[in-house]
């Protein structure tokens, strides 16, 4: 019996949405309208953080590989920060500021992006 070396390669590979517009980029972003969004926040509620993006280059990226970035940590967790920027630190969680993973690097430009659920403080 002979066994084969499987070798999993990360690409570009995203999916992205069309037909948006508004936010930052470089930021998460949320849906708050009719194929608008607006920049997320650790402070939006937990159903509006259930509908997010990433915002880079003009793309909106709903998960995936996220290039350009600068200044990561490989293979550090991030979460969305008060800016909708990427931040290693997460935030704690309150009544008023929800935790969100959004994903982690893979170099100090790369991101893969897998936002998770929000999570509330008491």
């Amino acid at each position: 019996m002979s066994f084969v070396k499987s070798t999993n390669i990360i690409t570009d590979v995203a999916l992205t949405v069309d037909g948006l517009t508004g936010g930052t980029n470089g930021r998460v972003v949320r849906i708050n309208g009719t194929n608008t969004v607006t920049d997320a926040s650790s402070g939006d509620t937990s159903i509006q953080l259930n509908a997010v993006l990433f915002k880079i280059g003009g793309i909106y990226y709903s998960w995936g590989l996220i290039e350009g970035l600068s200044g990561l940590s490989a293979g550090s967790p991030y979460f969305l920060a008060a800016d909708g920027t990427p931040t290693s630190s997460p935030p704690t969680p309150t009544s008023s500021v929800r935790s969100l993973f959004i994903g982690f690097a893979i170099n100090t430009t790369d991101l893969i992006f897998r936002p998770g659920t929000p999570i509330s403080g008491t």
